[in-house]
């Protein structure tokens, strides 16, 4: 590799989507998918349920 990392990755329900895109936090009640090795504090891409990036988060 070239010293790139994978970004890690969670998927949210449809229903979050809109609220998320607007800015709104991600609850956990919401994710419907998780990479296993997001860490408080880690930077994630926050996908729907097709794999589009809605936003870029911080998890915690």
């Amino acid at each position: 590799m070239n010293g790139m990392t994978k970004p890690k990755r969670i998927v949210v329900s449809d229903y979050a989507v809109p609220f998320v895109a607007r800015g709104g936090r991600v609850f956990s009640k919401q994710v419907i998918r998780a990479d296993p090795d997001v860490n408080p504090g880690d930077e994630v891409l926050v996908l729907d349920r097709n794999d589009r990036v809605i936003t870029v988060a911080k998890a915690y």
